[in-house]
């Protein structure tokens, strides 16, 4: 299991261990039950004031222990660049955006339209959820992905609505025009698009070194807007390295999903990402993923299939997200169950499975 709850959950990642068989701890703990562990880990942690080791089922296997990130500097680009009369400014920030959507699926946007004193008072309300009794926060507990909230270990929100930076980069035809299509050609693709907000909280770990808060996954979407408080987690896979994104205070992280690397028939890629825990502070991270409509057809777009080689099957992105989400096996793995040179797409119903 992971360390962490979402709302979507307390998001808690940690994995039992078949091969631990003891806990390098002063202080040793019984095996946690099912119905404890779906209580969250801020439960544990608030009901153990000196906890100074993990339970068992949250220790991961010793391979899948998160090793230290390199330290490096994704791209942070200025969004004033695409507003106002100035051709030039714009082409260049046009240029920064489609360089980082093709080196690292990952950068970092400032001057983005959104007041930081309503920034501050979202993570503040996130935090005053999870501060909630377990009774109310287990009003909006769910398995269901499609549901409009839950809580536990994921949460989806579809709704018609784009924030402010997305409709930039998105709407505002940043993307589009990088890759070479017209202005509006993502903007008609999403529809009347579908938006899920995933509100994240990380408890203090005793031994983060052990477990991980969020698992290597890539986004199922087109672009996820992250904000969070000044504790640093998440670090993205750049190669072979993983690589921690420092917080840097009044920004965006800006993510791309699976759906704009189908879409950009692979020239752009999404990036599996993580989130690991701290010692000692709360992490708290929202998460706001922006997608096409439901029932729309993802697929490659024409302009971008060169010699007639597409290199996804289309599907429906109701069916996609369905299947990325309760998947078991993380990372890219449903991606590639649709590379047309990769398996046959009957692998995704052998991927798919109720966690």
């Amino acid at each position: 299991m992971l360390f962490a709850q979402s709302l979507c959950v307390p998001v808690l990642v940690m994995a039992s261990s078949a091969t631990t068989k003891a806990i390098l701890s002063e202080k040793k703990f019984e095996p946690v039950s099912q119905n404890e562990r779906t209580k969250g880990v801020k439960y544990l942690v608030d009901g153990t004031p000196n906890l100074v080791s993990l339970p068992l089922l949250y220790a991961l296997p010793s391979p899948k222990c998160p090793k230290p990130a390199t330290d490096a500097s994704i791209p942070v680009i200025d969004l004033s660049g695409l507003n106002g009369s100035d051709d030039q400014k714009r082409s260049l920030t046009i240029k920064e955006i489609g360089s980082a959507c093709e080196e690292w699926g990952f950068f970092q946007v400032k001057n983005h339209g959104v007041k930081i004193s309503l920034m501050e008072e979202m993570v503040k309300a996130v935090e005053e959820f999870f501060n909630l009794p377990l009774e109310e926060k287990n009003k909006y507990a769910s398995n269901d992905v499609m549901d409009p909230v839950r809580y536990g270990t994921g949460l989806n929100t579809p709704a018609k609505h784009t924030p402010a930076c997305c409709k930039e980069i998105l709407g505002g035809g940043a993307i589009s025009e990088s890759l070479g299509l017209s202005k509006d050609y993502i903007e008609r693709s999403l529809g009347q698009g579908c938006q899920i907000v995933a509100n994240n909280y990380y408890p203090p770990c005793p031994e983060p070194d052990r477990t991980l808060g969020i698992s290597p996954h890539s986004d199922h979407g087109g672009l996820t807007i992250l904000m969070q408080n000044d504790v640093d987690g998440l670090q993205i896979k750049h190669g072979e390295d993983w690589v921690a994104v420092r917080y840097v205070p009044s920004t965006f992280v800006v993510n791309l999903g699976d759906y704009l690397e189908i879409l950009s028939n692979g020239k752009y890629k999404s990036v599996e990402h993580r989130g690991v825990v701290n010692k000692e502070k709360t992490r708290i991270s929202i998460a706001v993923g922006h997608g096409p409509e439901l029932t729309a057809t993802v697929a490659p777009a024409p302009p971008l299939i060169s010699d007639n080689r597409a290199q996804f099957k289309p599907i429906m992105y109701k069916d996609y997200m369905k299947i990325q989400q309760s998947s078991v096996v993380r990372g890219k793995t449903p991606l590639e169950a649709i590379l047309i040179n990769g398996d046959d797409i009957s692998l995704l119903s052998k991927i798919s499975c109720s966690r």
